[in-house]
């Protein structure tokens, strides 16, 4: 069968795992403004962000020949669980004839999640799926743990697109990798790759906490590359949004988080507000400078976050910038809006040295 999914996150391993499987992978293109005007052109008015760019990256993937769709669902207010279904729906009302595979709970919905695993494993002994499933979630690591040093080191580059070069080269290494002994020589080969890396020492870099929904955070081509715009304003950027994190705290939850935002918020609405609160309060008692909350215009779960931040800015006397985005969105706005907020902080940090 020939495989799709939505651009989000470490995308060479899935297609690494669907290979292995023994189908082709369409891979899905990083969005664009072609993809996100494809997209809006055929979803409904006021659905979100997220979805608009994953159905154009549908269209995009079916044109070059992808006949079954792989994604996940989702719990609660939160939209994303009706994201394959509608998108199956709507792309069969425009005359295309393809399925879609939607992995909810294995816990929750494993009869469902087991039955639709069995197209995915194509006949693979259990044996084998075991395997291939391991190097998937390593090569899930793999990559999240690069992306973070990456952009750890990203504002003390000596020479401008440095860090943006090395990752290319990294997720080519770790890409090629086809078993567990071969993705662990290639990690030798990206450890070396980090290291060449030519740094200058800075006092003046801002330490910013970014959060919010997570499509809007994670993907790069989605939110203008905000982490490359930020590392060019001098600050360094930290994001917990990582599918390893996502992986992580599915199988066991991050409580001490989730207790820190009981005291604004006691239940769960499908996103990952309780998450997102829970790490304003941790930004700031790691001593960062301040904090950026992106979400997609009418996101139900991240719309909560935002009517919380006032309060939150108030009681923790942390600056807190909270942008909405939608295809109509321009971008200079944003980067006034963005280069305003860094000079905010500068402003402030120098005020509290001086006391």
């Amino acid at each position: 069968m020939k495989i799709t999914f939505p651009y989000l996150g470490p995308v060479l391993a899935y297609r690494k795992m669907f290979e292995q499987f023994g189908h082709e992978v369409i891979m899905p293109a990083p969005p664009t403004p072609k993809t996100i005007e494809l997209g809006a052109k055929y979803s409904p008015e006021f659905i979100c962000l997220p979805f608009k760019i994953i159905l154009g990256s549908y269209l995009d993937a079916i044109q070059k020949g992808a006949d079954l769709i792989v994604t996940s669902g989702g719990i609660g207010a939160c939209r994303a669980g009706y994201f394959g279904a509608l998108s199956e729906k709507i792309l069969k009302q425009l005359g295309y004839s393809i399925q879609v595979l939607v992995f909810d709970s294995i816990v929750n919905e494993f009869p469902a999640f087991y039955r639709q695993s069995q197209v995915i494993r194509n006949h693979k002994s259990i044996r084998e799926t075991i395997s291939i499933v391991h190097l998937a979630v390593s090569l899930i690591f793999a990559l999240d743990r690069y992306e973070k040093e990456i952009s750890q080191l990203r504002p003390y580059e000596t020479i401008s697109g440095t860090c943006r070069q090395k990752w290319r080269d990294i997720q080519n290494i770790l890409g090629g990798s086809n078993s567990i002994r071969e993705l662990q020589a290639n990690m030798v080969r990206a450890d070396r790759i980090i290291e060449e890396i030519t740094v200058l020492p800075r006092e003046d870099i801002l330490k910013i906490g970014l959060l919010g929904e997570i499509y809007m955070v994670m993907n790069g081509p989605m939110n203008e590359e905000f982490e490359d715009k930020l590392a060019s304003l001098g600050a360094q950027v930290t994001r917990y949004r990582y599918i390893s994190q996502w992986l992580k705290n599915a199988v066991r939850p991050n409580r001490s988080i989730l207790k820190k935002a009981d005291r604004y918020l006691h239940y769960e609405l499908g996103g990952h507000e309780r998450e997102n609160i829970g790490h304003m309060i941790q930004f700031k008692e790691l001593g960062y400078d301040g904090i950026i909350h992106l979400l997609p215009f009418g996101c139900m779960p991240e719309l909560v976050t935002q009517t919380v931040i006032p309060r939150i800015t108030t009681d923790l006397d942390m600056p807190i910038l909270s942008l909405s985005l939608d295809e109509q969105t321009g971008w200079l706005n944003n980067q006034v809006r963005l280069e305003a907020f860094v000079d905010l902080l500068r402003n402030r940090k120098e005020l509290l040295k001086e006391g």
